[in-house]
């Protein structure tokens, strides 16, 4: 009988053996893009001119042009000009930082595409551009890049202008979208401007050993 049990033990336990090694077969990958992990980052614009300013307050400007017009003893026509100084007002906050936890062996590829979502509120035209950005090394694996922009924040899924095709690594640079404030905004101003990322490793991605990727969203007041 006892050999029976250490038989059965024996069995049992290359059983879970077998299981968890197939278990780890292949990479398995998780994502993280919160705050409390990537940071935040907030860029506020107001004004113009002399006037701009960042992380402030609104700067109104302020101009009289008013006159009298045709007059004679008869008549007087008293100008009443109005004058509208609308400031600029760029507000951007949210992070595009993204940190993965791979596990398991072998190549593999993340089936999803991992995102992350900024706030934009704005009355002026924009342009961002993928600048600066970089990989692992060809040989421990590749990161593609899509960057989009989209309707409203929280966002509707309504896409504004084209969305930039997925290019990966430094080949992602130079990639441009275009928000143009009279044809593409929504009425409260508000768009989500939006980064997916998809990682793929090869087997050189060795385990305990972290590996970083960078890049800058650089943004034009146009």
């Amino acid at each position: 009988m006892n050999f029976k049990k250490i038989a059965v033990t024996l069995v049992c336990g290359s059983a879970a053996m077998a299981a968890m090694g197939q278990a780890l077969t292949g990479r398995v990958f998780y994502y993280d893009n919160t705050v409390a992990t990537n940071g935040v980052a907030t860029y506020v614009l107001n004004g113009d001119g002399a006037n701009a300013y960042l992380y402030s307050g609104s700067v109104n400007g302020t101009s009289n042009q008013n006159g009298i017009t045709g007059a004679s003893t008869t008549n007087v026509g008293f100008l009443a000009s109005t004058i509208v100084n609308v400031s600029s007002y760029v507000y951007i906050s949210g992070n595009f930082g993204g940190t993965y936890t791979v596990q398991g062996v072998g190549a593999g590829y993340d089936p999803l595409l991992e995102t992350n979502q900024i706030e934009v509120l704005t009355n002026r035209s924009l342009t961002f551009t993928a600048a600066g950005f970089y990989g692992m090394g060809s040989t421990v694996g590749t990161i593609a890049y899509t960057m989009s922009l989209l309707q409203d924040y929280p966002t509707n899924g309504v896409v504004l202008g084209g969305t930039g095709t997925a290019l990966y690594d430094n080949f992602f640079n130079g990639a441009t979208l275009n928000l143009n404030a009279i044809t593409q905004l929504p009425l409260d101003g508000r768009v989500t401007l939006q980064l997916t990322r998809q990682l793929t490793l090869t087997q050189a991605a060795q385990g305990g050993h972290t590996y970083s990727a960078a890049g800058t969203i650089q943004v034009s007041v146009n």
